[in-house]
């Protein structure tokens, strides 16, 4: 008698965009063709401080996969990566210029004047939409049959931003299973008035609630521009917290469990590529969540995750933080905190 395979439950599920990357940093030399999205930057966070997760993405027949190795034998789940047939563009572009504003248009421009040469693999580019349908599905869109079932039974989970219809169908999908506390990231798209009255039954079913203060002012125009304000508001929806990250750098944390507020600053770091830092905070803070159930500790761990990734370039950069590192910075950190 054969027995049975016996699957390891990875320890968390992420959700999110997988990408090539071409960047062009105002502080560190180009990166061309590299792993990127918003899942890689997450995922390696969350990896830094000893998580495996299952990962979830649809990425095109042209993505080159040989770039997850990495992640693999680290111990990640790939099963929930799917290629698909229908044609989208897992390409994508930024350029850093002074204060490290972005430029996403017109990359042959940005290569001329840095005197580089253009890579053949960009040309035809163009950013992606950044309209929200909400009955559209796009090609990189979640389908409900791209969650292997293994996965439903781990115990947290976090959702990168995708798009309104992704997000409308995975907190069902995720909570259906074993999944207890489920993080979620803002889609800029639909951080809009248009969708005002399609936020309470987004954010319903989720633990917690990540999103930038242009974004929730964006979403609050006309109704409120104070961010504790609209943080209390969005919490009373479901999530258990909620978090806003503001343009100086530190992050607002309303937690409705225990009424209370905190601002925590960010960890001073020299950032030489800002790609993917709001990402990694996310891969960190539901490592710190897993451990602690504690949204101010789970802040915390984003803070110093969100600046290891800012201070090289690239997602495996996070993996490459030295012993004991993380940890002092933390200690530090803590030491910072403001309660509002």
């Amino acid at each position: 008698m054969i027995a049975e395979e016996v699957r390891t439950v990875p320890d968390a599920v992420l959700v999110g965009r997988l990408q090539r990357e071409y960047i062009l940093p105002a502080a560190a030399p180009a990166r061309l063709d590299g792993l990127g999205g918003n899942l890689a930057y997450a995922a390696a966070a969350f990896a830094s401080w000893g998580g495996q997760a299952g990962l979830v993405s649809r990425v095109s027949a042209d993505f080159p996969m040989d770039q997850l190795t990495r992640l693999e034998s680290l111990g990640f789940f790939l099963d929930g990566v799917h290629t698909v047939s229908e044609p989208f563009d897992s390409r994508y572009f930024v350029a850093y210029g002074e204060g490290n504003k972005t430029y996403f248009d017109n990359p042959i421009t940005h290569f001329a004047e840095r005197q580089l040469p253009f890579p053949p693999e960009l040309f035809g580019y163009q950013p992606r939409r950044k309209y929200c349908s909400k009955t559209e599905y796009e090609s990189g869109s979640f389908r409900v049959t791209d969650m292997p079932r293994l996965f439903l039974e781990a115990k947290v989970a976090h959702v990168c931003p995708i798009d309104f219809i992704s997000h409308k169908i995975l907190p069902s999908v995720l909570k259906a299973g074993m999944i207890q506390t489920l993080t979620l990231r803002a889609c800029t798209c639909y951080m809009d008035p248009i969708f005002w009255e399609d936020i309470r039954g987004l954010i319903s079913d989720v633990t917690v609630f990540l999103m930038t203060d242009v974004q929730a002012l964006k979403l609050f125009q006309g109704r409120s521009v104070d961010l504790w304000e609209i943080a209390e508001h969005l919490a009373g929806y479901g999530p258990e917290a909620v978090l806003v990250h503001t343009g100086d750098g530190s992050t607002y944390l309303y937690d409705r469990m225990s009424h209370k507020r905190w601002i925590v600053p960010a960890y001073r770091a020299h950032i030489s590529d800002p790609t993917g830092r709001l990402d990694a905070f996310d891969g960190g803070f539901l490592a710190g969540f897993r451990q602690a159930s504690d949204p101010l500790e789970a802040a915390l761990c984003g803070k110093i995750s969100e600046a290891v990734a800012g201070e090289g370039t690239g997602p495996y950069f996070s993996l490459e933080c030295l012993p004991g590192l993380k940890e002092m910075r933390l200690q530090v950190l803590r030491q910072q905190l403001i309660a509002a």
